[in-house]
């Protein structure tokens, strides 16, 4: 991935562009719905990496983040392309 594409489609890995101060810049999302219906400017739902990993016994737990798409910027296409990504 080239970190500059929009999210396309759920399962995507991103991050966000210009996090906000209270924002870790490092956290990565994962995109919870099918974004392909959406236009770029509008409010999507994505699920930190980090709390999906805190509620891995029940992942409806996790909390989930309304951001904008065009403030999202793909890093990997599928959790398991990103995990196996850090072996590299």
């Amino acid at each position: 991935m080239n970190g500059k594409t929009i999210p396309s489609k759920q399962g995507q890995i991103c991050k966000i562009k210009n996090p906000l101060p209270d924002e870790n810049p490092a956290e990565t999302y994962l995109i919870i719905e099918d974004v392909s219906v959406y236009s770029n400017d509008a409010t999507i739902y994505v699920v930190s990496i980090t709390d999906l990993q805190r509620n891995i016994s029940n992942p409806a737990f996790a909390p989930r983040k309304a951001i904008t798409k065009r403030e999202l910027t793909i890093v990997a296409d599928d959790l398991t392309s990103y995990v196996t990504s850090w072996n590299k």
